[in-house]
């Protein structure tokens, strides 16, 4: 018994060990996934539908989806320093009014087609109406955002009052330098 035993358990030690160690590492690394999206979602407002905009684009038909994802990278490429006001609104396209104007289109039924149709309204164009809607919010929004440029011009504000004046102290000392000793300084 003792010789099945000891081979048994050098060879489950020698390949079970490491298949052991990778699984923990595996559980490790998954529980810190968890804890770091933890708070994300418990940020969000209960009730919130998951960000399904970039899945509900894929389903649509090809020129649909290449703006949809278009107008979605515009989202994504947003400068992070933009005022509250703007980020609110971005956000606001970006997590309710793309999404759900992806899925009103997406689940058009058939029979909600051929009404559509019937009342003169072609559910492409309506969909592609109210992408550019959106991409025009976004504009809009971006074109309204004065943060950067004044962020700009207030640096550079203070860079010129900072170093010219400490080049007109500079200047003054250089012109009292050249003064010879002894000769008074009319004011």
């Amino acid at each position: 018994m003792e010789d099945i035993l000891v081979p048994l358990f050098f060879f489950a030690s020698v390949f079970g060990f490491p298949l052991a160690r990778r699984a923990m590492i595996h559980r490790h690394n998954l529980e810190l996934l968890r804890a770091r999206s933890g708070p994300a979602e418990d940020a969000a407002a209960p009730g919130t539908p998951p960000d399904d905009a970039p899945a509900l684009a894929l389903r649509l038909p090809e020129p649909h989806r290449l703006y949809a994802l278009a107008l979605l990278c515009r989202l994504q490429d947003a400068p992070a320093t933009l005022e509250p006001h703007t980020r609110a609104t971005l956000g606001q396209i970006r997590r309710e009014y793309l999404p759900d104007t992806l899925r009103s289109y997406l689940n058009l039924t058939p029979a909600a087609r051929e009404q559509l149709r019937a009342g003169g309204r072609d559910p492409e164009g309506l969909l592609r109406e109210q992408l550019e809607h959106l991409s025009r919010g976004v504009d809009g929004a971006l074109r309204q955002d004065h943060g950067s440029a004044s962020r700009l011009l207030t640096q550079g504000h203070y860079l010129r009052d900072r170093f010219e004046a400490s080049t007109l102290d500079t200047a003054r000392l250089d012109a009292a330098a050249r003064i010879p000793v002894g000769t008074s300084v009319q004011k």
